[in-house]
Protein backbone atom coordinates (compact mmCIF):
# COMPACT_ATOMS: atom_id res chain seq x y z
CA UNK A 1 0.00 0.00 0.00
CA UNK A 2 0.94 3.63 -0.66
CA UNK A 3 4.49 1.91 -2.66
CA UNK A 4 3.35 3.52 -5.84
CA UNK A 5 3.31 7.28 -4.48
CA UNK A 6 6.70 6.42 -2.94
CA UNK A 7 8.34 4.99 -5.93
CA UNK A 8 6.71 8.51 -7.86
CA UNK A 9 8.54 10.76 -5.20
CA UNK A 10 11.86 8.89 -5.59
CA UNK A 11 11.51 9.95 -9.27
CA UNK A 12 10.83 13.53 -8.54
CA UNK A 13 12.89 14.06 -5.20
CA UNK A 14 15.23 16.21 -6.77
CA UNK A 15 13.23 18.66 -8.49
CA UNK A 16 10.97 19.02 -5.65
CA UNK A 17 13.92 19.73 -3.64
CA UNK A 18 15.24 22.62 -5.87
CA UNK A 19 11.11 24.18 -6.38
CA UNK A 20 10.40 23.76 -2.88
CA UNK A 21 13.16 23.04 0.08
CA UNK A 22 12.27 21.59 2.84
CA UNK A 23 8.56 22.44 2.21
CA UNK A 24 5.98 19.07 2.43
CA UNK A 25 4.69 17.09 -0.30
CA UNK A 26 1.22 15.31 -0.89
CA UNK A 27 1.57 12.68 -3.32
CA UNK A 28 -1.15 10.60 -4.34
CA UNK A 29 -1.17 8.06 -7.28
CA UNK A 30 1.80 9.42 -8.92
CA UNK A 31 0.53 13.21 -8.69
CA UNK A 32 2.02 15.83 -6.33
CA UNK A 33 -1.74 17.35 -4.68
CA UNK A 34 -0.21 19.85 -2.25
CA UNK A 35 3.00 21.46 -0.84
CA UNK A 36 2.85 22.77 2.50
CA UNK A 37 5.11 24.46 5.24
CA UNK A 38 4.53 21.23 8.22
CA UNK A 39 3.92 18.00 7.80
CA UNK A 40 0.76 18.91 10.09
CA UNK A 41 -0.79 21.22 7.79
CA UNK A 42 -0.03 18.74 5.34
CA UNK A 43 -1.91 15.99 6.77
CA UNK A 44 -4.72 18.80 8.28
CA UNK A 45 -5.59 20.28 4.57
CA UNK A 46 -5.13 17.14 2.54
CA UNK A 47 -7.19 14.95 5.26
CA UNK A 48 -10.04 17.20 4.57
CA UNK A 49 -10.84 15.91 0.84
CA UNK A 50 -8.75 12.49 0.63
CA UNK A 51 -8.78 9.89 3.18
CA UNK A 52 -5.95 9.05 5.46
CA UNK A 53 -4.16 6.30 4.42
CA UNK A 54 -4.52 7.04 0.70
CA UNK A 55 -1.68 9.48 0.30
CA UNK A 56 2.13 10.36 1.50
CA UNK A 57 3.51 13.31 2.82
CA UNK A 58 6.98 13.51 2.26
CA UNK A 59 9.63 16.65 3.13
CA UNK A 60 11.20 17.80 -0.31
CA UNK A 61 14.61 16.66 0.02
CA UNK A 62 17.33 15.47 -2.20
CA UNK A 63 17.20 11.96 -3.45
CA UNK A 64 20.61 10.92 -1.64
CA UNK A 65 18.65 12.74 1.94
CA UNK A 66 15.67 10.94 1.56
CA UNK A 67 14.45 8.40 4.66
CA UNK A 68 12.28 5.84 3.69
CA UNK A 69 8.87 6.40 5.68
CA UNK A 70 5.28 4.70 5.22
CA UNK A 71 2.71 6.74 7.06
CA UNK A 72 -0.94 5.36 6.83
CA UNK A 73 -3.89 6.36 8.60
CA UNK A 74 -1.77 8.48 10.84
CA UNK A 75 -3.87 11.94 12.37
CA UNK A 76 -2.84 14.45 14.55
CA UNK A 77 -5.69 16.29 17.25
Amino acid sequence: MLEKEYKYYEKIASKLAKEHPDKFAVIKDEGVIGIYDSIEQALRETSKEHKLGTFIVQQCKEKKDIVHRYHSRVSFG
